[in-house]
C-alpha cells in the first residue's frame, strides 16, 4: 500500500512540476514580447523540460518576427532561486517581415530613449547560463525572395554581477553575418560592447546588397548612457532607397559607403546631444563624398544639424531625358538642419559646379565650359508637405562657347536671383553674350501655368560695333552699320516649349552700306508676334532719308508686314501696303499688293510720278544733254528667281512738254561729213518736244532697253518744222550705277566690293 500511495505521490509531484514549467516557459516567453505562442510534445525528463517544437510571433513598430524551433531542451536549476542553468535548441527558425511589408497600422510617435537596464535585471536574471543554438536558420527578405543564412548562436551568462557574452555566426553562400556582445555589471553602472560585422555583401529587400560593421562601447547609469566609443561603417550596393526613385535611373548610385564615428568629445549625455563625424562616398555614374559634422539632439524635439560639410561629386557623362552632361564636377561647402517638422539647406559663400559639354541629343543645342555658381543659395522642405518646397539662389552661369544654329559661337553670361515656391518660380537676371548683346530678364512660371517671360534687351549702338551681327548667324554678311541705336521689349510664354512671342524692336538713326549701296536715317519699328510656328512682323512707319546705289535716292516711306512660318523663314507672305521712294525731285511708288516669295516670280506695280529730267541730266554721264521737263509712268515690275525684271513698261512727259539740248562734239563731227546727221544735230540743238514717250523694259543681266518717241520742233530749225523721232536706248544699270560710284566720292568698302564684283565678273 506504501509503495502505491509513494507512486502516486511522485507521478502527482512530477506533474505539478511539469505545470508550474509550464507556465513558468509561458510567462518567460511572454516577458520577452512574443505571442501567439504555441508548443507540442512538451515533457519532462532528466531533469529538463523539452519541447518537441516550438512557434511564437513578435509584432513591433520596426516589423513582424516569426519564431520555429525544434529539439528545444531547458534545465532549470533552483539553487538561490529558479532561474535557467542550460538551455539548447537543435534547429531555430527565425522569419523577419519589414514594416513596410505588412499593413499599415497607426503609430503614435515616442521620443527615442534607451531604457534603464536595472529596470531589466530581472528579466536579464532569467537567461541561461549557457544558451547554444545548434543550427540557426535565419529568413530576411531579399531582392527577389527571401535570403537564408545558416549558423549558430552561443550565449553564456553569470549573475551578482551580471556578464552576458553572446556571438553569433551566420552564413548563406558569400554572405555572412558575425556579432558578438558583451554585458558586465560594474559597481554602479553597466558596461555594454557590441560588435556586428557583414563582410559580404547581403541582399535586403528594399534596401539594397549591405556590407559592414558596426561597433559600440556603452555604459548605461540609471537613465544616464555614456558612449565611450562607436563606429558605423557601411557600404550598400544597388541601393534601393525610397530617396533615390526621383533620380533618373542613370544618375542613381551603383554603391554608398557610410561612415560614422563619434566626436571623442561628445560622449557624454549623448542621448540629449551627440556630435558625429559623417563621411558618405557615392559609386557609380556619378562619383563623390559628402563629408562634415553631424549633430544629434533629441531634446525637446529631435534634430538633425550638419555643418562644415562639403558635397564633391564628378561625373565623365550623365544623360537626361534628352540631355547629354560630360565631365560634371561641383565643390559645395554646405550646412543644414532637419527636424520632424522640415529640412532646411544653405551653401557656403562659394559652391562652384562646371560641366565640360551640355548637349541636347538631337544636336540642335550644345553648350561647352559651362561654370556655376550657387553660393548662397537656400533649400527650405517641409517633410509633411515637399510640395511647400521653397528654394532661393543666387545665380552665376557662364558658358564659354554656345553652339545653335542661330547663333554664332562665342560665350554667354547669366546671372540673377533665382526664386521656387509653392506659388511657382521665378527668375530676375540679365542675360549677355561677349559680342555685347545683353537683355534684362524676368521670369514667372506659376505652378499648373504657363511660365511668362518679360525681355528687354539693353540699348544698341551700332556706331562702334554690331553686336546683331557678331551673335546672329544669319546675319546678311552684306549688310553694315556705322551708326544706329535699337531698343525694344519682348514678351514670351509657354509650357514646355516656346509657344507665344510678342513684342517690339525699334531702329532708329541707322547709317551704313549694304552690299554696294550706302543709306542714311534708317528708322524702323518692327512689332514681332509669334503664335506656335507662325511668325508675323509689322511696320507702319519705316523711313530712310537717302539711299545711294550710285544715285541719290529718297527719301523712302513704307508700311506693310511678313508672314512665314519657322520651319521655312524665306518663304513667307510679305503685304505691301504702301511703299515710296524719293527719285530725281520725283517719287516711285509700289502699289499696294502681296507677294509670296514661296512662288517664282512675283510682281507688283511701280508708279513714276514727277521725276524731272533736269535732274537726271545732272546726273546721267551723256557729254552736251540737258534738258526739262517732268515724267510720270507706270509699269510691272516683277521678281524672278530674286531677279528684277520689267516689262511693257510705259514713261510719257507731262504736258506741255519740254525742251531737250544735245549738243555734244561727237555729234559735231559727224554731223560735219553726213547731211541727215547735220539735221539731225540741228534739230537736237534746241528741241521743244510736245510728246516724249517710251516703252520702257528691264531683263535679268541689268540692261535697260527705252523706245523712245519725241514730237516737237526746234524754232531755229526749217522755222520751226514739225520733227518727229523714234530712238532706241540700251544702258546696262548695273555698269552705269558703279560708273556713277566710282566717278564721286565711295567709301571704301563698297570700292572693295565693285573690285570684287569687277574681278568675278572677268573671271567667272
Amino acid at each position: 500500500m506504501r509503495k502505491v500511495v509513494g507512486l502516486i505521490v511522485a507521478v502527482l509531484v512530477l506533474l505539478l512540476l511539469a505545470l508550474l514549467a509550464g507556465q513558468w516557459l509561458q510567462r518567460s516567453l511572454a516577458a520577452a514580447g512574443l505571442e501567439q505562442v504555441h508548443w507540442q510534445q512538451l515533457r519532462w525528463r532528466d531533469g529538463t523540460v523539452q519541447l518537441g517544437q516550438l512557434s511564437a510571433v513578435q509584432v513591433s513598430e520596426q516589423g513582424r518576427l516569426g519564431l520555429a524551433a525544434e529539439g528545444v531542451r531547458l534545465r532549470p536549476v533552483w539553487r538561490g532561486g529558479p532561474r535557467i542553468e542550460q538551455l539548447l535548441i537543435d534547429e531555430l527558425q527565425l522569419v523577419w517581415q519589414a514594416a513596410q511589408q505588412l499593413p499599415a497600422a497607426a503609430v503614435t510617435e515616442q521620443p527615442f530613449a534607451l531604457p534603464a537596464l536595472d529596470d531589466f535585471a530581472d528579466v536579464l536574471g532569467w537567461l541561461p547560463q549557457h544558451l547554444h543554438i545548434r543550427q540557426l536558420r535565419v529568413q530576411l527578405p531579399c531582392e527577389e525572395a527571401y535570403c537564408e543564412l545558416r549558423g549558430s548562436l552561443q550565449l553564456n551568462s553569470e549573475t551578482q554581477p551580471l556578464v552576458l557574452t553572446a556571438q553569433l555566426d551566420l552564413l548563406a553562400q558569400e554572405q555572412a553575418i558575425n556579432g558578438r556582445l558583451q554585458l558586465h555589471e560594474q559597481a554602479d553602472s553597466y558596461r555594454v560592447q557590441a560588435d556586428v560585422q557583414i563582410p559580404e555583401a547581403l541582399p535586403l529587400a528594399g534596401l539594397g546588397q549591405l556590407s559592414g560593421q558596426l561597433q559600440l562601447d556603452l555604459e548605461n547609469r540609471g537613465e544616464q548612457w555614456l558612449l565611450h566609443r562607436g563606429q558605423v561603417q557601411g557600404r550598400l550596393e544597388q541601393p534601393q532607397l525610397e530617396a533615390l526613385s526621383s533620380l533618373p535611373p542613370g544618375w542613381r548610385p551603383a554603391a554608398l559607403a557610410v561612415q560614422v564615428t563619434p566626436q571623442p568629445l561628445s560622449l557624454a549625455n549623448w542621448q540629449d546631444s551627440l556630435q558625429l563625424a559623417l563621411q558618405v562616398q557615392m559609386h557609380g555614374a556619378i562619383e563623390g563624398q559628402l563629408s562634415g559634422d553631424l549633430a544629434l539632439a533629441s531634446q525637446p524635439h529631435w534634430q538633425a544639424e550638419l555643418s562644415q560639410a562639403r558635397l564633391q561629386l564628378s561625373a565623365p557623362n550623365l544623360a537626361m531625358d534628352d540631355i547629354h552632361l560630360q565631365r560634371l564636377e561641383l565643390d559645395w561647402p554646405l550646412q543644414g538642419t532637419a527636424n520632424a517638422g522640415q529640412l532646411s539647406l544653405t551653401l557656403g559663400e562659394q559652391a562652384p559646379l562646371s560641366v565640360r559639354r551640355l548637349a541636347l541629343a538631337d544636336g540642335s543645342l550644345a553648350l561647352s565650359g559651362v561654370s556655376a555658381q550657387l553660393g548662397g543659395s537656400r533649400l527650405l522642405l517641409p517633410l509633411d508637405n515637399p510640395a511647400q518646397l521653397s528654394l532661393s539662389s543666387p545665380l552665376q552661369v557662364g558658358v564659354q562657347q554656345l553652339q545653335q544654329a542661330a547663333l554664332r559661337p562665342q560665350g554667354w553670361n547669366l546671372q540673377g536671383d533665382l526664386q521656387q515656391t509653392a506659388s511657382g518660380l521665378r527668375f530676375n537676371g540679365q542675360l549677355a553674350a561677349l559680342s555685347g548683346l545683353n537683355a534684362q530678364l524676368q521670369l514667372d512660371w506659376p505652378s499648373g501655368q504657363d511660365w511668362q517671360l518679360n525681355m528687354t534687351p539693353g540699348d544698341i549702338f551700332l556706331r562702334a560695333a554690331n553686336p546683331l551681327a557678331s551673335t546672329f548667324s544669319d546675319w546678311p554678311t552684306l549688310l553694315s552699320f556705322s551708326s544706329g541705336r535699337v531698343t525694344g521689349q519682348l514678351q514670351a510664354s509657354g509650357r514646355d516649349s516656346l509657344q507665344r512671342l510678342n513684342g517690339q524692336l525699334t531702329l532708329t538713326g541707322g547709317e551704313g552700306i549694304y552690299d554696294r549701296t550706302s543709306f542714311s536715317g534708317l528708322n524702323l519699328p518692327l512689332s514681332i508676334s509669334l503664335q506656335g510656328e507662325r511668325l508675323h512682323l509689322g511696320t507702319q512707319a519705316l523711313s530712310l532719308s537717302s539711299v545711294d546705289p550710285g544715285l541719290v535716292l529718297g527719301p523712302l516711306r513704307a508700311s506693310g508686314s511678313y508672314r512665314a512660318s519657322m520651319d521655312n523663314l524665306t518663304a513667307g507672305v510679305v503685304e505691301l501696303a504702301d511703299a515710296s521712294i524719293g527719285v530725281l525731285e520725283g517719287r516711285v511708288g509700289l502699289a499696294p499688293g502681296t507677294i509670296d516669295l514661296g512662288q517664282s516670280r512675283q510682281s507688283l506695280v511701280a508708279v513714276v510720278e514727277g521725276v524731272e529730267l533736269a535732274r537726271l541730266f545732272e546726273v546721267y554721264p551723256a557729254e552736251g544733254l540737258s534738258g526739262r521737263g517732268t515724267l510720270d509712268g507706270r509699269f510691272p515690275v516683277s521678281l524672278v528667281e530674286g531677279k528684277l525684271l520689267i516689262e511693257d513698261g510705259r514713261l510719257q512727259a507731262r504736258q506741255p512738254g519740254g525742251v531737250l539740248r544735245y549738243r555734244a562734239r561727237q555729234l559735231q563731227e559727224m554731223a560735219a561729213s553726213n547731211p541727215n546727221m547735220q539735221q539731225l544735230a540741228a534739230a537736237l540743238d534746241d528741241f521743244h518736244y510736245r510728246v516724249l514717250a517710251s516703252d520702257v523694259a528691264y531683263d535679268e543681266q541689268g540692261v535697260l532697253l527705252l523706245g523712245l518717241r519725241l514730237e516737237g520742233s526746234n524754232p531755229a530749225f526749217q522755222q520751226g518744222r514739225q520733227v518727229n523721232l523714234n530712238i532706241q536706248l540700251e544702258e546696262d544699270i548695273p555698269a552705269l550705277l558703279t560708273s556713277l560710284q566710282l566717278s564721286g566720292q565711295v567709301n571704301e568698302i563698297i570700292r572693295k566690293r565693285i573690285e570684287q564684283n569687277y574681278l568675278q565678273r572677268s573671271n567667272p
